[in-house]
């Protein structure tokens, strides 16, 4: 009785010990199938003549990038195919070139590429060959490109926008200095067409009523509200007339020209 009941007690548990190798070695064979089929799908799938891009479709308002130089940039990645296409690739590449701030690429089965691009929106001049967008971003535009014998009909096209001027690294604080004046000063209805910064980081307005205001480069907000302070009394009855403010006197400061 003992002898059978042992039997009976051990003769599954090796069974089931057995099966359950089984379903492993079945498991691991049956992965290592879907791992194979995976690979030559994908092989399969990165084969640029079996998958090919057949259309390119460059997005997007473009007053100033060029379609067409945009489209041969991307040419060079489509021939990967559709499926092997570097899309982060055609991104940085087209950010890379002077007027693009932002790609958006996505494929568009079974042929297609559709690429979305914005331009940058200039806000302002930086110095005689570069703008700055409204994003603060500063970029060198092959229009105003010093050795482009076009550059003076786009330096003449982009004279309505602001006329910033500093050293390397300054355009950021220049720029948020000007849109600060300009708030300022939009009470009086006047533009600042210049703002002027020099080595020594000295700032000078220039408005759009040909007046000169002279900052200096400390308390430049407290010499601003002086100014503003006189502006109704002294700046108002010139009419127009060029005039100069010089605002870095301590307690004061001078008037040139207005007559």
């Amino acid at each position: 009785m003992s002898t059978m009941l042992m039997n009976n007690i051990v003769s599954p548990i090796a069974n089931r010990t057995v099966s359950s190798r089984a379903r492993w070695v079945v498991s691991l064979a049956g992965l290592g199938l879907i791992i194979v089929a995976s690979l030559a799908a994908s092989n399969v799938a990165k084969d640029a003549a079996r998958f090919p891009i057949r259309n390119v479709d460059v997005l997007g308002t473009l007053d100033y990038a060029d379609r067409d130089s945009l489209q041969q940039l991307i040419g060079v990645h489509t021939r990967d195919g559709f499926y092997a296409l570097d899309i982060d690739g055609i991104r940085h590449t087209l950010e890379a070139t002077p007027w693009v701030s932002a790609v958006h690429v996505r494929r568009v089965w079974p042929a297609r590429l559709s690429v979305d691009v914005e331009e940058h929106e200039p806000a302002a001049r930086w110095n005689k060959d570069a703008l700055l967008s409204k994003g603060l971003e500063l970029f060198y535009p092959p229009q105003l490109d010093l050795k482009n014998a076009e550059a003076s009909r786009w330096q003449s096209h982009f004279a309505g926008l602001p006329q910033l001027t500093g050293a390397n690294g300054r355009h950021e604080a220049v720029l948020d200095a000007f849109r600060y004046y300009q708030q300022m000063l939009s009470q009086f209805g006047v533009q600042l067409d210049a703002l002027e910064e020099d080595e020594r980081l000295s700032q000078s307005m220039h408005l759009s009523n040909d007046v000169t205001v002279h900052l200096g480069y400390e308390h430049r907000e407290i010499r601003l509200q002086r100014f503003i302070d006189v502006y109704e009394r002294l700046v108002t009855p010139l009419e127009g007339r060029a005039a100069s403010f010089d605002m870095r006197y301590s307690n004061g400061f001078a008037l040139r020209g207005g007559r």
